[in-house]
């Protein structure tokens, strides 16, 4: 219980425990992805994992034994653990699989062993074991300190009612439907302050998976359904798909929306899963081939420009996704389209994007096709612009700045060498790419970046694996963006915020650190979607995460963190619990958090897990729900209510926190100059 919180003798007879769990935590990363379960000593824990080279850390194990030093993961042998501090080892995979993980309580240790068999067992995550608050369904008396004088009327957005202060506090019922939450605002119009990142309301939009808005571009580049579950194929959404939304991602509280990369991708497909159990196609945006043009699928430069015109007339600020770092693998498609001489044709389709596994074969087998050591290969990207394993290539290097991320190609950002861009490039059609004198890699991908910024009037931008490219590039980036935006602007007769560029640090948490010295106004926190288990298993269990947060973010003016509850390379929130009620719980949490937060496409209506084969995080990019059942309506219309309240209220992620003692309840306030708000939680 924080020490802020003094509950008296009736309610600590009240307080409650829900299901038991212990509290240490195991993360399995990899430098794209990320899963966490809780560790109990009750019974192991279950994942299922590929064939990779994962970070283990276990996190959350009180007292101060250190670990063995120097010692290896190895299976079915206890792995010493630290107390009072992570233990963070590598964990090589070399047969994929169910593998289980057993922790000894006794003696702090943890056994990792692959499971014979596929296991049968559903990993149920149990509520965490915190004590809290209870609600007795009374009206309750909340102290609000010295926030607003007494005779001022208060309203709480959550149930409308309206009440009066006096003697510094006021009595209510809280609706019954909020979780145990109540949110006062003033009835009196205040000034209210400018729009600020700190309190960001950022929607980000899986493109492809979000609506469909153009159903003739579903297959473009002959791009094909496998006609089974669809795990890596595209579904079809678009940019007119955002576009029939909007008024919707509005109601939401939405100040920004995030759009997963709209440039052109990589045609075809490439194996997906371990076993290469399902073609996995470029829909999610992270795989470029000209990062000049939209890609098809997602429509043309007419609806980005309507898209970006009509957001703005609702206030909303559009981010798109600048990829700096690699460029999308080559594929059938790609290298019939471009004449690569690399492929046995004799062992394809007249066609090649319409090759499919035969008897014996998964969708791996294509590149059974390909002669990976022909020098042909220097016509692709070539030497100059990328690393890879490929003849006359620079091969990969170790660090993070040289190595091929997920075996992509990695661009060469640190060259001072001039470079001309390969010919099927120049030659790709609608291109505006075109050879300029003495510009090197980091030059032209620049260059390509910012012209959206120019041409549409993009606000900001978030950037891909930051740690993956120099700083220095971010910080031209930056600077190049930023004065696009200022042209563009001028031209048409606008104004606005200074370009915003967020950054993914992977594994980064809510601290400034020296990457926002690279031009980044902030960075995403990875921590807080563990920090929100507690948080919706009882919301005063976030005064501390609140309290740091916000005290971080006054002593360093110049940085915002991004807090999330899902992702698309981590997990969906709502599949951690699948209670509509812990869901409800986690978005107060987050919505009320200090800093910048990102809602992903459908955390508001509870989106479930889609299929994923043997690809875990595939399931994460789901396809939104539009149509709710009851449940799902109630959760939208609470997500609704509290987006809202925080996009009227700038203090909530840019004002000063200050928790207010009350005997039975936890309560704070939100402090912007004259923009004040008291939030109370009365218990479960």
């Amino acid at each position: 219980m924080n020490s802020l919180f003094k509950p008296n003798p009736v309610m600590l007879a009240v307080l409650f425990s829900v299901p038991a769990v212990a509290s240490p935590t195991l993360t399995l990363s990899t430098t794209t992805t990320s899963r966490d379960i809780p560790l109990s000593a009750s019974e192991p824990a279950v994942m299922s994992l590929s064939k990779e080279t994962y970070q283990l850390t276990v996190s959350g194990i009180d007292g101060s034994c250190p670990a063995v030093d120097g010692q290896k993961v190895r299976f079915r042998r206890p792995l010493s653990l630290n107390c009072g501090e992570d233990t963070v080892l590598p964990l090589k995979v070399r047969f994929g699989g169910d593998y289980s993980f057993t922790f000894d309580k006794e003696n702090n240790t943890l056994t990792i062993a692959r499971e014979a068999k596929k296991s049968k067992q559903t990993f149920s995550r149990p509520i965490p074991d915190v004590q809290c608050e209870t609600y007795s369904g009374q009206a309750v008396t909340l102290n609000l300190g010295n926030t607003f004088p007494d005779g001022a009327e208060l309203q709480d957005a959550l149930s409308g009612q309206v009440v009066t202060v006096k003697n510094g506090s006021v009595t209510i019922t809280p609706s019954k439907h909020s979780g145990g939450l109540v949110l006062l605002e003033p009835t009196a119009p205040i000034d209210k302050p400018e729009f600020t990142y700190k309190n960001a309301n950022i929607y980000f939009v899986m493109v492809d998976r979000f609506n469909n808005g153009d159903t003739s571009n579903d297959q473009s580049y002959a791009r094909q359904k496998d006609g089974k579950q669809e795990v890596g194929t595209f579904h079809g959404g678009d940019l007119k798909g955002v576009i029939k939304k909007l008024d919707y991602i509005k109601s939401l509280g939405t100040d920004a929306i995030w759009l997963s990369p709209i440039v052109e991708q990589v045609h075809g497909f490439v194996g997906g899963g371990e076993s290469g159990s399902f073609p996995f196609y470029s829909y999610h945006g992270y795989w470029t081939r000209d990062f000049t043009k939209i890609d098809q699928n997602f429509g043309n430069a007419q609806d980005l420009k309507t898209l970006v015109e009509e957001a703005h007339k609702r206030g909303i600020k559009i981010l798109l996704d600048a990829v700096v770092n690699h460029a999308g693998y080559g594929t059938l498609a790609d290298m019939q389209f471009d004449n690569l001489e690399v492929v046995d044709r004799s062992k394809m389709p007249k066609q090649w994007a319409k090759w499919t596994p035969e008897q014996g074969q998964n969708w791996h087998s294509f590149n059974n096709a390909i002669d990976y050591q022909s020098k042909q290969w220097q016509n692709w990207w070539g030497p100059d612009w990328v690393r890879a394993g490929l003849p006359g290539y620079t091969q990969p290097g170790s660090s993070d700045t040289t190595m091929n991320l997920a075996g992509l190609p990695d661009f060469i950002t640190e060259s001072t060498k001039p470079v001309t861009p390969p010919k099927w490039l120049l030659d790709n059609p609608d291109t505006r790419v075109v050879t300029k004198p003495d510009y090197t890699v980091a030059d032209y991908l620049v260059e390509w970046q910012s012209d959206w910024v120019k041409r549409f009037g993009i606000d900001g931008f978030r950037v891909d694996t930051v740690k993956h490219v120099e700083g220095d590039v971010w910080l031209k980036l930056k600077q190049a963006a930023s004065e696009n935006l200022e042209q563009w602007r001028s031209e048409n007769g606008k104004s606005g915020q200074p370009f915003w560029m967020m950054g993914e640090v992977w594994g980064h948490s809510a601290y400034r650190s020296p990457y926002a010295d690279q031009g980044f106004d902030a960075l995403i926190n990875f921590d807080m979607q563990k920090k929100l288990d507690k948080g919706a298993a009882c919301f005063s269990q976030m005064q501390e995460v609140y309290q740091n947060y916000a005290d971080s973010m006054q002593s360093t003016p110049d940085y915002t963190p991004v807090s999330y509850m899902s992702s698309h390379d981590t997990e969906l929130f709502f599949n951690r619990f699948k209670s509509f009620d812990m869901q409800r719980n986690a978005a107060n949490a987050l919505l009320l958090s200090p800093g910048a937060i990102q809602v992903y496409y459908g955390d508001e209506v509870g989106r479930e897990l889609g299929p994923y084969a043997d690809d875990f995080h595939q399931g994460t990019r789901s396809d939104m729900v539009w149509k709710l059942d009851e449940q799902r309506k109630t959760l939208l219309s609470h997500w609704q209510t509290v987006g809202q309240f925080r996009h009227n209220h700038p203090a909530i992620g840019a004002g000063k926190h200050q928790p207010i003692d009350n005997d039975n309840a936890y309560v704070f306030s939100r402090t912007l100059g004259d923009d004040k708000v008291v939030v109370a939680f009365v218990g479960n």
